[in-house]
């Protein structure tokens, strides 16, 4: 399969980020910690990560299975990656894991900008597209770990106790 250990190495990292999630959970004792907001934030890097896993090695799978056609493994894979971001969608919706309402809009927004672009690719069968709509997938869990950090730092709703 052409680009092959790109898509192995964007497994590779989805593992990474999923363990990370799990050691940022495991370490951090303050009260906040335990908040609507950092429940959703590790819950969502944890499935990030993995989705990111199954659909690096999964699309190296399907190649296999599909008989060594690329357009239709593209095509298979690219469907398969707006589930993430169907539940974005579904974790999106108002409540206190999301306290400001403009961070909630502009995620859907995003959300549904990566569907239209993904579902593009559904009808186009590009590699190269497919490998740029996968380091979009990234974005979820690094605007996560942003906002941590954001926030540990006292610029947000988790920050520092005084």
């Amino acid at each position: 399969m052409p680009s092959e250990f790109f898509f192995m190495a964007m497994g590779g990292l989805g593992v990474s980020l999923a363990g990370f999630a799990g050691l940022v959970s495991a370490l951090d004792r303050k009260p906040a910690a335990h908040s609507a907001v950092a429940a959703y934030r590790i819950r969502g890097v944890v499935f990030l990560g993995f989705s990111l896993t199954f659909l690096g090695f999964g699309t190296v799978a399907l190649y296999a299975v599909t008989g060594e056609n690329l357009a239709l493994t593209v095509r298979l894979a690219s469907l398969l990656l707006n589930l993430p971001h169907l539940w974005g969608l579904r974790e999106s919706r108002p409540g206190p894991h999301w306290p400001n309402e403009t961070e909630r809009k502009v995620s859907i927004g995003i959300l549904v900008f990566f569907i239209v672009a993904t579902l593009g690719n559904v009808v186009v069968g590009n590699v190269g597209y497919l490998q740029l709509l996968l380091l979009g997938l990234l974005l979820g869990p690094v605007s996560i770990f942003y906002n941590t950090v954001r926030d540990a730092a006292g610029g947000g709703p988790e920050g520092p106790e005084k």
